[in-house]
């Protein structure tokens, strides 16, 4: 039994009608004057002779096998190409907002330059069967009008979810014809059973009600600001509070029916996973305990199976794919996945739908390079054009990234308090200041110390009861560091930690379990501790040291850094003052390019700009004691100032090199977005390009053992689970446990590998298989390959590379450096 095109067509009409019904008004204002007609008439294009050909193919050519030839070769397939040809002629259009969602319905978009009559889409014949079609779907859902207000890009993320569950089975059975009314209810059950619930948020609540405690006056500053839709930027100090007066702000709107959902949007997956924790707790005091945030990044799927897989569960399993997290009416994940709203992959415009008419909060938006910034300032726009309020949080965002988010950037030039809230709203944009907070005190010391003399200074604060954290810009440094710290300080005395990006996440989710429960806010806190870290403890995590030791870093991620630091009030600490090491060589003794990167190091130097070090380093070495936030708006200034006119021939070759690169990566940013008749042409995942990196990462299987016969194999993966996979079916458990146990390693050290057989069927890209041996070196198909694995260290590189692996690629840079940096890179 199967199911006509017509009946189909009815069932997504029905779907799209009964989406329409929940979505907020300044969602619906965004589709046109007949939605559930476009969704209806989605697949015309089905009404051909190219489409059936592929069904009725083999007795084609049982009969006729000549004409069956002839026809395979000469008549268009793809339907959906088809159907924008059919629903454009219905309107007498040459393009059409319906049209490109009938076009677009399976994520991408086909341009032939076909005519609906043309002899490959079946002739005049074929193409009144399908203008009969549109006519009958008329009858139930009216005309379509080419409307020139419907935003094309959400119309059509509305079909292709329409699609989606029309398309359901657990719905929508094939073998069954429905009455119109028995379509209608079917259609409403189905999409309550999506997700597609009204959220009714508790009206009314205070800040406290919400939060447990009396905002402060820095916070009510944003609450009072935001009144309705549009632009606000946010700049306060590190542990200010930002994320909850946001949050706030966003339930006043909500509660007013201004928007409709949220998205708060974060740098990394470490990020977001602590930040959802928080949304969540929010959302169970403004909604009630059965509302769920969904958390939306690449590796999201892997909490479900954490806390027992409920959303995974047979009939929940349609929200799983990335793709459609964005749907769900609160999320929380990293940016890159709003990102895709705006660049070429596939269903770029389901996330579009999706966002529309929400709160978005972006977070720690200083932190994207050029390349990312430049997408988010895409982003920006379409949000606001799609009815959304963009509230966007920064502790450290310059003068200059702040107006590139504005439409008029000159109306917020040359303003210089802090904190400070921007606006751009229908009435315009303007900025006010924020009232600081009570000013704390940091000393800052720049010092040239050895791997040695760092631990002996950590060990020595530690010994006396402080907390330490020390911060390395490479996942190697913070390893010799680590090293350093437990050579040098008395066995036992303290605790000793480190973390990076290159632990399992199994691993990884168990350090900083430790090290945020410890370090955090509540604690109980240890007396005295070293934690050695590269940037993944930048931001949005809640540690709170006595004491820092930091590499030289560019201005805006030593503040970050700093926010780590005395974080929060407390009666007692085991030291009278703040303090801030930065660990830098002596810049100032350069002479040439080269003495500057020799100083840096080459790992720095690929990490950060070796200009905008420089530069830093200009600013910092005059300071001796920082007061907070008093000094944040000028070290920013300062530091991305245009140099003085007599700078040396070599910081200027510097200057070039960075203002080359970010007009390069700016190029490559306006080439990835996406165009509302363009081709999307990358994958749609989280290996999208939201992110430019010129070392390319894999991920990496690390397992104890493994018993295989080639498409079938047992593995004893390195958090003590054994697993039994083959080639014929993904057991989901399995794949959560596999994909808890990948590492990234940078791609080069691992040249011409491929995925076993027995693989295939768990992981989306190319993953190695290693296996770690008694002595800790990790090894592939028996052979070392130059990395070792502990579980206090994680994965380590030695260098020079194997011999056997390093004829197996090419040099590790294009200009024919040494790899060794790029080992020591936190990928």
């Amino acid at each position: 039994m199967g199911l006509s095109v017509l009946d189909h067509c009815l069932d997504v009409g029905m779907v799209a009608r009964a989406l329409v019904e929940v979505l907020p008004a300044c969602v619906r204002g965004l589709l046109g004057s007949n939605p559930a007609g476009t969704a209806a008439n989605h697949d015309l294009g089905k009404i051909s002779p190219g489409y059936q050909l592929r069904y009725f193919r083999e007795q084609l050519r049982q009969r006729l096998p000549e004409l069956a030839a002839h026809a395979l070769a000469t008549y268009e397939t793809k339907h959906a190409l088809i159907g924008e040809l059919a629903v454009n002629a219905s309107l007498g259009a040459e393009r059409s907002a319906p049209g490109l969602a009938a076009g677009a319905h399976h994520g991408v978009r086909d341009d032939k330059g076909l005519r609906h009559d043309d002899a490959v889409v079946g002739g005049p014949a074929w193409a009144s069967e399908r203008l009969g079609l549109a006519r009958r779907l008329a009858a139930e859902f009216g005309s379509l009008a080419a409307d020139p207000h419907a935003d094309s890009h959400v119309l059509a993320g509305l079909v292709c979810v329409a699609d989606w569950i029309g398309s359901d089975e657990r719905f929508f059975d094939p073998g069954t014809t429905r009455a119109r009314a028995e379509s209608e209810a079917t259609a409403a059950r189905a999409v309550a059973g999506c997700g597609w619930r009204p959220v009714v948020f508790k009206p009314g609540l205070s800040f406290a009600d919400v939060f447990g405690f009396e905002p402060y006056r820095l916070q009510l500053d944003l609450i009072d600001a935001v009144r309705e839709p549009g632009l606000y930027v946010f700049e306060a100090p590190m542990g200010s509070g930002k994320t909850e007066a946001a949050l706030y702000a966003a339930y006043r709107l909500i509660t007013s029916g201004a928007n409709a959902g949220l998205y708060f949007g974060l740098p990394t997956r470490l990020t977001s996973d602590k930040i959802h924790e928080r949304v969540s707790a929010f959302l169970h005091h403004v909604a009630g305990g059965d509302t769920a945030v969904r958390l939306a990044h690449g590796s999201a799927w892997l909490r479900e199976y954490e806390h027992g897989g409920e959303r995974l569960a047979p009939g929940n399993e349609w929200f799983n794919p990335s793709k459609r997290a964005l749907l769900m009416p609160f999320a929380v994940g990293t940016i890159d996945q709003a990102l895709m709203s705006v660049i070429k992959v596939r269903h770029f415009f389901v996330r579009s739908f999706g966002l529309a008419g929400k709160v978005v909060i972006l977070d720690e938006v200083h932190s994207y390079d050029v390349y990312t910034g430049t997408l988010l300032d895409l982003l920006v726009r379409r949000l606001l054009d799609m009815s959304c309020t963009v509230i966007v949080l920064s502790a450290t965002l310059t003068g200059a990234r702040r107006a590139k988010l504005l439409a008029d950037p000159e109306k917020a030039a040359g303003v210089s308090d802090y904190p400070l809230i921007t606006a751009e709203t229908r009435g315009g944009c303007w900025v006010r200041a924020g009232e600081a907070p009570p000013p704390t005190h940091v000393d800052v010391d720049l010092a040239d110390l050895t791997d040695g003399e760092i631990a002996q200074r950590a060990t020595q604060h530690a010994a006396t009861g402080e907390c330490v954290l020390c911060i390395a810009n490479t996942v190697a440094r913070a390893q010799a560091w680590y090293n350093q710290v437990k050579a040098a300080m008395v066995e036992g005395a303290f605790g000793v930690g480190l973390l990076h990006s290159r632990f399992p996440p199994y691993r990884r989710g168990e350090l900083e379990e430790v090290w945020t429960r410890a370090l955090g806010k509540e604690g109980p806190r240890p007396h005295g501790c070293v934690l050695v870290a590269t940037q993944v403890v930048e931001q949005s995590v809640d540690l709170d040291a006595d004491f820092m030791i930091s590499e030289l870093a560019p201005t805006d991620m030593l503040l970050q850094r700093l926010g780590r630091l005395w974080r929060h009030p407390r009666s007692e600490r085991p030291c009278t003052r703040a303090s801030l090491l930065v660990v830098t060589r002596d810049l100032d003794g350069c002479g040439s390019h080269d003495d500057l990167i020799a100083a840096l190091g080459k790992p720095n130097a690929r990490v950060y700009a070796p200009y905008v070090l420089w530069r830093t380093y200009q600013v910092w070495k005059r300071i001796h004691r920082l007061r907070l936030p008093g000094h944040i708006r000028g070290l920013l200034d300062e530091t991305y100032a245009e140099p003085p006119d007599d700078r040396a021939a070599f910081v200027e070759e510097a200057r070039k090199a960075l203002g080359q690169r970010a007009a390069k990566l700016r190029d490559l940013a306006i080439a990835a977005r996406a165009d509302a008749y363009g081709f999307p042409t990358m994958r749609d995942d989280e290996r999208a390009l939201t992110r430019y990196s010129d070392y390319p990462t894999l991920d990496a299987l690390i397992i104890r053992s493994v018993t295989s016969t080639g498409s079938a194999a047992t593995l004893a993966l390195l958090s003590g689970k054994r697993i039994r996979v083959d080639d014929t079916r993904r057991v989901p458990p399995y794949l959560a446990e596999i994909h808890r146990n990948l590492v990234w390693l940078p791609r080069y050290r691992l040249p011409g590998v491929t995925t076993p057989a027995f693989l295939s069927r768990y992981t989306f890209d190319t993953t190695p298989v290693l296996i770690l041996d008694d002595g800790g070196e990790l090894t592939l198909d028996g052979r070392h390959t130059g990395m070792r694995y502990d579980h206090e260290r994680g994965v380590q590189m030695s260098n020079p590379v194997p011999p056997w692996l390093r004829c197996q690629r090419a040099t590790a840079t294009a200009n024919g450096d040494d790899e060794g940096g790029l080992d020591e890179l936190d990928w």
